[in-house]
């Protein structure tokens, strides 16, 4: 299971239509990544991998996943290369979403 779609992660980039077509199969396999690190840390924390997640643990974790999916995009020596990605806006996204992942795997759920 994936917690967001490429058009989460496309959005996240800036990405047009024509090239979220051309970086789809990169962007699939970043969620996918994206999706083995959140499992990992809630294991991490003693929890059950979120799979069944609904309501707001849902929309939190799609943001999640979108933050490190985009940041495992730009951090891709291709794409870094052939997008003229930014290493800064990599690093905040890849915080963001590690921080935000730290703090629900420890509380467990969304209040």
């Amino acid at each position: 299971m994936t917690y967001c779609t490429s058009t989460d992660v496309a959005i996240r980039l800036g990405l047009d239509s024509a090239q979220k077509a051309r970086a789809a199969t990169r962007i699939t396999s970043a969620i996918s990544r994206a999706t083995i690190d959140i499992d990992q840390m809630f294991r991490d924390y003693g929890r059950a991998a979120p799979t069944g997640a609904t309501g707001n643990m849902a929309a939190i974790l799609k943001e999640i996943n979108a933050d490190l999916a985009a940041s495992i995009y730009l951090e891709d020596e291709s794409a870094f290369h052939q997008a003229g990605a930014d290493p800064v806006r990599s690093n905040v996204l890849r915080t963001r979403g590690n921080a935000e992942l730290l703090r629900l795997a420890h509380l467990g759920t969304v209040a």
